[in-house]
């Protein structure tokens, strides 16, 4: 089944419609085509993967838990752990198999899951956009599609919304599930480095930031995707990069502001874990339904994951069988989602906190992110932290008897 008409002259149908070709979409579509539906995956865009909206580095031990290999040519980076910077202080380096990860070329790496899906069965074309639906009842009884300049309606019986995290389908089903202020704003680099830079990712907090972080992901030795992701600021977020990159003490040693290979700019949705939300005969997934880690922003493989279950489920929606999503969705990827909307909401009030200063959220921030307290005892940590951050933090690492090293910025 492709985008092309059949010997009447009319467009052919699909069982199911994915709306959207990054990880969620794609996952979706080679899960929906090899449980036996008829899969048609469009994306707006021309270039499956372009323009890149993220920061590119995928956790490791997500990878496992999707089954997924990535192939080699997408790589251009392994990290073996991850540095926080906590308010130009004191550094921690995490060692922990949660916070290793690959950076990977994204406009390689889309396409490889698009191929994955076409090779499963799915038809797929870029260059094609949701325009409206048609309703009946609670269901979408048939779409409007813009396909290379075409209009084109086609009545699938399932649908799956991966369409990111400004939904077309959401707002036509009105069923946005987050506000703005659940959006995390992200603006990134791709720099040439001025010397070899550490083969690991650096986060950043800081009260320079504030509720937000920035980030080195390198993607070689020499090349290196650096950016700031903010919540609640309304001012140039390019304005904004070039300022921090220029004044920070650790960034500016290696990077300039006159090197830029690349500009990139997302949106992350962050509100926390909110299900597999279903509408009808519309699933929604990855981005659309904020399935992110909710604390850092790490979409590539919670979306993919999401993305194959609301895949397999529609699929079984349409040939009648009915749909567990939901379910689904809590059996195999709660843990992580709720894991991670827990620690946000503890950085957002830890953020909000007027009791608390800059340098202290910052302590804190990285405390709780690395899971050396938890969010109820984080503040018992409060005067050691205060007083002598880098014994303190010391403490609470052999305590905690994980894998990590702490020292002065």
């Amino acid at each position: 089944m492709t985008l092309a008409r059949n010997g009447a002259g009319e467009m052919k149908e699909c069982d199911v419609l994915v709306v959207g070709a990054g990880p969620a979409g794609s996952g979706a579509a080679r899960a929906s085509a090899l449980a036996g539906a008829r899969t048609l995956m469009v994306d707006k865009k021309k270039e499956i993967g372009t323009p890149v909206q993220c920061g590119e580095v995928i956790g490791t031990d997500l990878v496992k838990r999707s089954g997924m290999r990535i192939p080699e040519n997408a790589i251009v980076s392994r990290q073996g752990f991850t540095r926080f910077v906590l308010g130009r202080e004191v550094t921690i380096d995490n060692s922990e198999p949660y916070w290793r990860g690959v950076t990977v070329e994204r406009k390689i790496f889309d396409k490889y899951l698009a191929f994955r899906a076409g090779f499963a069965g799915a038809a797929i074309q870029a260059d094609t956009k949701l325009l409206s639906v048609k309703m009946d009842g609670d269901s979408v009884k048939s779409c409007l599609l813009s396909h290379q300049g075409d209009e084109v309606e086609l009545s699938p019986k399932a649908i799956v919304a991966a369409d990111g995290v400004h939904s077309t389908l959401s707002k036509e089903l009105k069923a946005e599930f987050f506000s703005t202020r659940d959006v995390a704003r992200g603006v990134e680099f791709e720099l040439v480095a001025k010397r070899d830079i550490p083969q690991c990712m650096q986060i950043f907090i800081e009260p320079e930031i504030g509720l937000g972080y920035g980030w080195i992901i390198p993607k070689g030795k020499r090349r290196a995707n650096v950016g700031v992701g903010l919540v609640g600021v309304n001012a140039s977020r390019r304005s904004f990069l070039e300022d921090w990159i220029t004044g920070h003490p650790v960034v500016s040693r290696y990077f300039d502001v006159d090197k830029v290979l690349e500009v990139k700019m997302g949106d992350a949705p962050v509100p926390g874990f909110l299900g597999g939300p279903v509408r009808g005969n519309v699933l929604f997934c990855g981005d659309a339904a904020g399935q992110t880690l909710a604390f850092v922003g790490e979409g590539i493989m919670p979306s993919y994951i999401c993305g194959s279950l609301a895949g397999k489920h529609a699929a079984l929606l349409s040939q009648g069988k009915g749909q567990r999503y939901e379910e689904d969705l809590v059996d195999n990827m709660a843990d992580q989602l709720m894991m991670g909307a827990l620690l946000r909401d503890t950085l957002v009030e830890l953020w909000s906190s007027d009791d608390l200063d800059g340098r202290m959220r910052s302590l804190l921030s990285g405390a709780v992110m690395n899971e050396l307290v938890s969010p109820d005892d984080m503040m018992h940590s409060l005067s050691a932290l205060e007083k002598d951050p880098l014994n303190a933090f010391k403490g609470l690492i052999k305590h905690s008897g994980r894998s990590m090293k702490v020292k002065r910025c």
